[in-house]
């Protein structure tokens, strides 16, 4: 069988949705004739590779975060933590207004956060993961020379995989694919300066030009990616949902409620539950549904929600239940009478697909997704028919009435979904990746 090195940052880490697509496609590889071996960095918040009876080969290297490998240099925190304290002890001194005193902290965290942002800007490049890069160099040209590795795959985020991946086709003169889970320059949740955003896309076009293939997970992400990448091959893989997680039996627990959960980061507000918290006011107050049969849970980080809930006086039926076990949260989606997806209602995002929409088609239940008015998420859920896509007010109150009458109607939410759910897998995601190597062996 042949062999394919697969530089891949995000694979052991069980709550990152960037984790599946990777080890989705070292798990079904095999059955289309390549065997990867998959160099990946030792880190505290991940179960060992062999936890997870992988049939092919994990190597994890050495790896210090840049963060941590700051702080190191600076060991002796109680006298920094001490200067710190005098600072604030002799601004309070200075100062008998207590309100001056306030004015005067929160202007020292607001340049405190400048300070750290630029720092950001310039340490951080290419991104905060750089000191990934040696060991697993080091590691790579090791397995390369023993396992005489023709091909590698390399993932992103963090960019860092690419630029392992570049020298490492530059010395050995393999054939390489660049996988971009999410864009490099044009990615619209990442903010540099303008100068950061010049080296970067500087960096970006010398890298790939010894990639043989870039790939990316949608058709509209493919025709972005090729304006800065006009000479380039550029193919669309989309990811899918571990076929040993598709849900067969999926009628929800009956709890007496119509209930929607919500998993996930709300990356600082991008992902706005607004639009729905208002809908459900507005219809309460409309008498047309009836609050006592309402649940609304959340799990993950929890931003602003009970803020939200609280405006619209809908707290009573919001839970929020912070960060859990993936598993378990895997457990309450299948479970649920209904998912929720929130995306940034944003022009911007019209051209991905977030990786959560694939568990939410593993779970088979009905699915009401909230963002931009049109793209690439919008166009999956009306082809698949699993739910409604909304962008307004008035669309988003329509749609959760349809839910809530088909849940009157059955005593729980009737799942609608069509055979296309069953094309979006990762066996075929490997099958994909399977082609585009072959069609590189020289």
């Amino acid at each position: 069988m042949k062999k394919v090195l697969l530089i891949a940052f995000y694979f052991n880490q069980t709550n990152e949705i960037a984790s599946k697509r990777l080890r989705g496609l070292a798990k079904y590889l095999p059955q289309f004739g390549w065997e990867p071996i998959v160099i990946v960095p030792k880190l505290d918040n991940t179960q060992p590779y062999n936890n997870y009876n992988y049939n092919f080969k994990v190597i994890e290297t050495d790896y210090e975060d840049m963060l941590d490998k700051w702080l190191n240099k600076f060991k002796n925190s109680d006298k920094i933590n001490n200067n710190v304290n005098n600072i604030d002890n002799t601004a309070n001194s200075n100062n008998t207004n207590n309100v001056t005193n306030t004015e005067n902290r929160i202007d020292k965290n607001k340049l405190i956060s400048k300070v750290i942002s630029l720092a950001g800007e310039i340490f951080a490049y290419p991104d905060g993961m750089k000191y990934w890069y040696e060991p697993a160099i080091e590691v790579s040209k090791e397995a390369i020379e023993v396992n005489d590795i023709q091909t590698i795959i390399s993932s992103s985020w963090p960019v860092t995989s690419h630029i392992i991946a570049k020298d490492l086709t530059k010395q050995y003169s393999l054939t390489w694919i660049a996988d971009l889970r999410d864009l490099w320059n044009m990615n619209p949740y990442v903010n540099h300066t303008l100068i950061r955003n010049h080296f970067e896309k500087k960096l970006e076009i010398e890298t790939f030009k010894y990639a043989d293939v870039l790939t990316t997970t949608t058709d509209l992400a493919r025709q972005t990616l090729q304006k800065i990448h006009p000479e380039k091959k550029i193919c669309t893989v989309m990811s899918g949902y571990d076929i040993e997680d598709i849900t067969e039996n999926n009628t929800p627990n009956i709890i007496g409620k119509l209930n929607f959960t919500y998993a996930g980061s709300l990356y600082g507000g991008k992902r706005d539950p607004t639009l729905l918290f208002n809908g459900i006011r507005q219809l309460i107050d409309e008498e047309k549904i009836d609050p006592k049969l309402l649940q609304l849970d959340f799990y993950g980080d929890s931003g602003d929600l009970e803020k939200i809930a609280k405006r619209y006086k809908i707290e009573d039926i919001t839970h929020i239940h912070g960060h859990k076990p993936h598993k378990e949260v895997l457990k309450k989606q299948k479970k649920s009478q209904g998912l929720l997806l929130l995306s940034w209602n944003n022009e911007k995002e019209n051209i991905f697909l977030p990786g959560k929409i694939y568990e939410y088609l593993a779970a088979k239940r009905p699915v009401l997704s909230i963002g931009y008015k049109q793209g690439s998420l919008k166009d999956l859920i009306e082809k698949t028919n699993i739910g409604h896509h909304v962008s307004t007010l008035e669309e988003t109150k329509l749609a959760f009435m349809d839910f809530y009458n088909n849940f009157i109607s059955n005593k729980f939410l009737k799942y609608n979904g069509n055979s296309l759910v069953n094309s979006y897998s990762m066996l075929a995601t490997a099958q994909k990746f399977g082609n585009i190597l072959d069609s590189l062996q020289k």
